[in-house]
C-alpha cells in the first residue's frame, strides 16, 4: 500500500522544517555584522590615511620651514663674510648673534613681525609663517678651532707633521696615563706615540707607519694595525675622511677615547687652528706645548697642572674679551697672562687683583704663584692662524603643530620638527652654480634629522 505524504495531502503545498525556521534573520544578522565590520575598517583605514598625510603634509612643510632658515642663514654668512673681509669692519660687528633677531621677520609669527617692521602680515606678502609654522636657526659655531685631521693625508707631509705633533700635545697630560697604560676596548695595548700613528696612519694615503716628510718620504716601518684580523675586518681607509665619526675605526679609539679627545677633531676647514676661536683648554696646551720657545728654559713645560691652569686662563681671557687678532698678542699675553687680565678686569669695571685672585682660587693656583711661558713666533704661525672664521656650523629647523587637539585643546601629538644641520666654508667654491663667476663659500656638510 503506498503511502502519501501529509504535505501531498495538504493540497500539494511544502511546509517548512521547524528547524529551518530563522534561517533568514541569522542569515540577515550576518550580513549586517559583515557590512559592519566592512564599514569600520573602512572608517579606521581612512582615518589612518588621512592622518598619515596629514603628517606627510607637515613634515613637508617643516622641511622647507629649515629650508628656508638654511637660505636665510646663508644670507647671514655672506654678509658676515664681507664684513670679516673689510678691513675697516673687521671685529667690529658679528651679525651671526642677531641671526635670530633677523629671522623673525621671516619665520616668526604675526605680533613678531609688527613689532619689527611696523606692519602686519596683512599687509605684506612673505613675511611671518604663523599660519603653516615657525623655523628659526641654532647657535653659529666654528670648526677652526679644531684639528683637522684630513691634513694627515696632505701631499707635502708637513701639514701630517704638525697633525702628528698637535695630537702628541694633545694627550701628553698626565692625567691621561690610565688611557695609555690600559688596553682598549678591544684588547689592543698602546704607548701615545703609536696611538697618534694610528690616527694618522689611517687618514694618510702610503703605508708607512707615521706622517710622511716632505725629505725623507717617511722611511720606516710599514703600518700593521692589526684591522685584517679583527672579528669584523676592514682596511684603514687612506684617504680623507668624511666625517669626524670614522675616526672611531682607528684602532685605540674606543669610547673612553673619544670621550676625552673627541671634541678636538673635525674633517673641514684648513690645516692650521684659527686660534683666536679655540676655548678647549686641551687644545690650547697643544699649542702652546709646540710654540714654546726652545731656546731657553722652560720649567712650566714640565708642569702639566700649570700648562693646564695657563691655558685655562687663556680661555678666560676670550670670555673677558681678549680676541687676539695677531700673534705678538697672543705671545704678549702668555708672557705675563696676570698682567694682562688684570688689564681686562679694570676694563670690565672689576678690581684687577681681586679677579686675578679669582681666577687663580677657581684654577687650583696657590697665591703669589705665577704662570708664564715664552713662545717662538714662527713656531707658533706654522701651526696657527688670526682670521676671521673660515668655517659655521648651522642648524636651521622649522616646526609645524599637528591640528588634532583633545578636549581640552592640548594637542593630540608632538609638533613635527625638522632640522639641517650644516658647515659652511667661506673658502670653498660651490658646485654647479648657475651663473658665473661664483662666490665665494659653499655647504660642505648637510644633514637633516
Amino acid at each position: 500500500m503506498k503511502r502519501t505524504s501529509r504535505h501531498s495531502q495538504a493540497g500539494g503545498s511544502v511546509m517548512p522544517r521547524k528547524k529551518q525556521r530563522g534561517v533568514a534573520l541569522v542569515t540577515v544578522l550576518i550580513a549586517i555584522a559583515i557590512t559592519l565590520v566592512i564599514s569600520n575598517e573602512f572608517g579606521t583605514s581612512t582615518s589612518t590615511d588621512m592622518i598619515a598625510a596629514a603628517n606627510y603634509r607637515d613634515q613637508m612643510r617643516a622641511h622647507f620651514l629649515a629650508r628656508s632658515a638654511q637660505n636665510l642663514g646663508e644670507l647671514v654668512l655672506r654678509i658676515q663674510y664681507r664684513i670679516d673681509n673689510t678691513k675697516e669692519l673687521r671685529g667690529m660687528f658679528d651679525v651671526t648673534e642677531w641671526a635670530n633677531m633677523i629671522m623673525s621677520p621671516f619665520c616668526g609669527g604675526a605680533e613678531e613681525v609688527k613689532d619689527l617692521i611696523g606692519l602686519s602680515t596683512d599687509q605684506v606678502k612673505g613675511m611671518g609663517t604663523s599660519d603653516i609654522g615657525t623655523c628659526g636657526l641654532d647657535d653659529f659655531t666654528t670648526e677652526d678651532d679644531k684639528i683637522n685631521m684630513n691634513c694627515a693625508n696632505s701631499p707635502t707631509g708637513q701639514a701630517a707633521e704638525t697633525t702628528k705633533s698637535m695630537l702628541d700635545a694633545l694627550v701628553y697630560f698626565q692625567q691621561y696615563d690610565p688611557v695609555f697604560e690600559e688596553a682598549d676596548a678591544e684588547g689592543w695595548r698602546r704607548d701615545r706615540n703609536t696611538q697618534t700613528e694610528a690616527l694618522v696612519d689611517y687618514v694618510d694615503k702610503d703605508s708607512m707607519r707615521g706622517p710622511a716628510t716632505a725629505k725623507n718620504n717617511k722611511l720606516g716601518t710599514s703600518e700593521d694595525y692589526g684591522y685584517e684580523s679583527l672579528k669584523d675586518r676592514y682596511y684603514a681607509k687612506n684617504n680623507y675622511l668624511d666625517s669626524t665619526g670614522e675616526l672611531k675605526l682607528v684602532r685605540g679609539v674606543d669610547d673612553r677615547f673619544w670621550t676625552l679627545f673627541g671634541d678636538a677633531f673635525t674633517v673641514y676647514g684648513g690645516c692650521k687652528v684659527n686660534l683666536p676661536r679655540v676655548t678647549n683648554p686641551q687644545l690650547i696646551v697643544a699649542i702652546l706645548y709646540l710654540a714654546a720657545d726652545t731656546k731657553i728654559q722652560q720649567p712650566i713645560l714640565q708642569d702639566p697642572r700649570k700648562m693646564y691652569i695657563l691655558a685655562s686662563l687663556v680661555a678666560k681671557a676670550k670670555e673677558m674679551g681678549e680676541n687676539f687678532t695677531k700673534a705678538d698678542d697672543f705671545i704678549t699675553f702668555v708672557k705675563d697672562p696676570s698682567a694682562a687680565l688684570q688689564q681686562l678686569a679694570a676694563a670690565g669695571g672689576m678690581a684687577g687683583s681681586a679677579a686675578i685672585n679669582a681666577l687663580a682660587q677657581g684654577m687650583g693656583l696657590p697665591p703669589g704663584e705665577k704662570v708664564s711661558i715664552q713662545l717662538d713666533a714662527s713656531l707658533l704661525n706654522a701651526m696657527v692662524t688670526f682670521a676671521p672664521r673660515r668655517t659655521f656650523r648651522v642648524s636651521a629647523w622649522g616646526e609645524v603643530e599637528r591640528k588634532q587637539k583633545n578636549a581640552d585643546g592640548s594637542p593630540v601629538f608632538p609638533p613635527i620638527r625638522s632640522t639641517i644641520t650644516g658647515v659652511w666654508d667661506t673658502k670653498v667654491f660651490p658646485q654647479n652654480v648657475r651663473k658665473q663667476p661664483a662666490p665665494k663659500g659653499a655647504w660642505v656638510f648637510l644633514r637633516e634629522d
